[in-house]
């Protein structure tokens, strides 16, 4: 009895030896290329991005702003100079339905502070990491703890 214990051990011992572990991750993955984008600079990707069902199409630039409403906070991808940079646009003015009528895409994100107040257009710096399969968007010119959108590459 007391050998077959000993045999037990030391297939146990010998299994957790050879078995991988799946530790901690190791370092993070580095992009393949980081650009800032100024606010009111053109974005202009080379792949179209996918998030959830929204796709923003490549071969067009885009001014990256940020839109706040009733119904909540959004990345909007807007004709180029839609915007001078530092400016705020109301979206209750005719400017303000205007521009908000020729914005591209709207993605939603989530704030933990409060970028612009409601109802409040205005163009955003963003860092763009591109990881290959993945893009990251970070808005980096609010005071407020930086927001980021992972989007999809389709190639």
């Amino acid at each position: 009895m007391k050998t077959l214990r000993i045999l037990a051990l030391a297939a146990l011992l010998a299994q957790i030896l050879t078995t991988p572990s799946a530790g901690a991750p190791g370092p993070k993955a580095k992009p393949l290329k980081v650009k800032i984008v100024p606010q009111g600079e053109a974005f202009c990707p080379a792949a179209p991005l996918v998030y959830g069902n929204v796709i923003i199409q490549p071969g067009r630039c885009y001014s990256v702003l940020v839109l706040r409403d009733h119904t909540g906070a959004f990345l909007a991808f807007a004709p180029p100079g839609a915007i001078p940079p530092g400016q705020l646009v109301r979206l209750g003015t005719p400017a303000g339905a205007k521009l908000k009528g020729r914005i591209f895409y709207f993605i939603p994100i989530q704030t933990t502070a409060v970028l612009v107040p409601v109802n409040v257009l205005t163009p955003v710096a963003v860092r763009v990491e591109d990881f290959g399969p993945k893009l990251s968007i970070t808005v980096i010119s609010s005071p407020a703890p930086n927001v980021v959108v992972i989007l999809g590459v389709r190639l």
